[in-house]
């Protein structure tokens, strides 16, 4: 505890000119290793960490276990799933094919993947890359639909869905929101476009020249990766595995190591892979419409941090945490790998701030936003009142009724119960939803539904939105 005070005084001592004061590498290591001291145990999942820094891993740690039942740690070699980090891997991939002109980044994604519906508009695959399209999220979709999140999806499930969506969230080109949705069909384009898998010509253009060894795509759930990291979330008995088994890749599905990210992140230096023009491609940022420039570039989100340029991406799904954050005017880079869903994604930014000597006051990193975990849609408990808005059973008796969404190919039941609307759903727990307004509900996962009438005054359906999916339709059944 001492030695933890001590050094919480030395930093706060270092001065922060223009280019941060780094503090030495060994006081810094024990900092982290006092982070990460919660997930240290042999009892527990943890982490694996790992800081570059001025073209060497300086650190490179494990904590706690990668398999709690064959007892096997995490270490710097550990192989975890790193979701939403996996997309500036995709990024590459399409980069490479354009520099080839197997493909242009102002191709309508229907020439490569025709099953995505027209919409009345173009999408192109720039709009896919940095998250313009207008296209709902997969995952979100699916969370509403109760789709269990260890639930197995193939890459025809996934074009089915989207093939039976209706509208867009907005014209593309007019928004940035972060959607799963872009590199999912990009992980498409990049075989139809090559002849090879995604999973194939990654390993073959990317991974294999840049010494990633223990770097893969994995497009097949029942695929065993030797030594991995496996998912857990916390319950009353410990722990449960919380593993990810989509078949679908592009905007998640790699597995990675500490040591093959460090090899990654030197490419940003070199341009090895896709020469410096295709790294540069990744970091630039999109434009609206409008002119208006996003901090997203290909796969990268572009923030500051006191002052301070960086690229960054975090990830999670199930049971797994990844953020990956670099900083290059310092020459910087910090990696995390998690398989507990209970790791804080601050933890990068507070080991960041660490080896650059800033720990004086709080300070927020901005990441993309990352897979959303499918439970997150589960059962809600009934909020509060909204200022005396809740009506009577009565009201909401009007709206009760069976309804149908032909773009998720869904019935549910919607039941009027002491002054509560629940929607039952084929695959999942009841959804719980308040009135905030007339027509217009609300339920404790943020989920909003907008009722839908007739000139009459009829209820014809209602509509859903919430998080990266815009006024998904439900009709009436009588």
């Amino acid at each position: 505890m001492l030695r933890r005070v001590v050094l919480v005084l030395l930093l706060w001592a270092t001065p922060t000119p223009g280019i941060a004061q780094r503090v030495a590498v060994d006081s810094a290591s024990r900092w982290v290793d006092s982070l990460f001291s919660p997930f240290a145990s042999a009892r527990t999942p943890g982490c694996a960490v790992g800081v570059r820094q001025n073209g060497a891993l300086v650190l490179a740690k494990g904590y706690g276990m990668a398999d709690l039942e064959h007892e096997i740690h995490n270490a710097p070699t550990t192989p975890f799933y790193v979701a939403s980090i996996s997309k500036q891997f995709t990024a590459m991939a399409i980069v490479l094919l354009a520099r080839e002109n197997r493909l242009s980044l102002d191709d309508s994604i229907r020439k490569w993947v025709p099953e995505v519906p027209s919409f009345g508009v173009t999408i192109t695959l720039r709009h896919l890359l940095n998250h313009t399209s207008g296209l709902r999220d997969y995952l979100t979709l699916l969370g509403v639909s109760g789709w269990p999140s260890d639930g197995p999806l193939t890459e025809q499930q996934f074009l089915t869905l989207l093939g039976r969506q209706r509208s867009l969230n907005f014209t593309p080109g007019d928004e940035f929101l972060y959607s799963n949705t872009g590199y999912a069909l990009l992980a498409i384009v990049v075989k139809r476009a090559s002849g090879q898998s995604l999973r194939d010509f990654a390993a073959e253009r990317i991974f294999k020249p840049l010494g990633m060894t223990h770097t893969e795509f994995r497009d097949d759930h029942t695929k065993l990766i030797r030594q991995r990291a496996m998912g857990y979330a916390p319950d009353a008995q410990g722990y449960h595995f919380s593993q990810p088994q989509f078949d679908v890749v592009g905007d998640g599905g790699a597995y990675s190591t500490i040591e093959d990210l460090a090899k990654w992140d030197a490419n940003f230096e070199t341009g090895r892979v896709g020469g410096k023009s295709g790294v540069a491609l990744l970091e630039t940022p999109g434009r609206l419409n409008d002119g208006q420039e996003i901090r997203y570039g290909l796969g990268l989100s572009i923030a500051e941090f006191r002052g301070l340029k960086t690229f960054s991406h975090s990830g999670s799904y199930g049971g797994y945490r990844s953020s990956m954050m670099r900083v290059p005017s310092e020459h910087l880079t910090v990696m995390m790998l998690c398989n507990t869903a209970e790791a804080p994604a601050t933890l990068t930014e507070q080991i960041g701030r660490v080896f650059l000597g800033i720990a004086d006051e709080s300070a927020h990193v901005a990441a993309a936003p990352s897979q959303p975990s499918l439970m997150a849609f589960g059962a809600s408990q009934v909020p509060g009142d909204s200022s005396g808005a809740r009506q009577r059973n009565d009201q909401l008796s009007q709206i009760a009724g069976n309804y149908y969404s032909a773009e998720l190919d869904m019935p549910i039941t919607l039941t009027a119960r002491e002054g509560v609307l629940f929607l039952s759903r084929p695959r999942a727990d009841e959804l719980r939803f308040v009135p905030l307004a007339d027509d217009l509900l609300m339920n404790r996962d943020q989920i909003l539904m907008r009722v839908v009438r007739d000139d009459d005054g009829r209820v014809t359906g209602f509509a859903l939105t919430v998080n990266r999916v815009r006024d998904l339709a439900f009709t009436r059944r009588e």
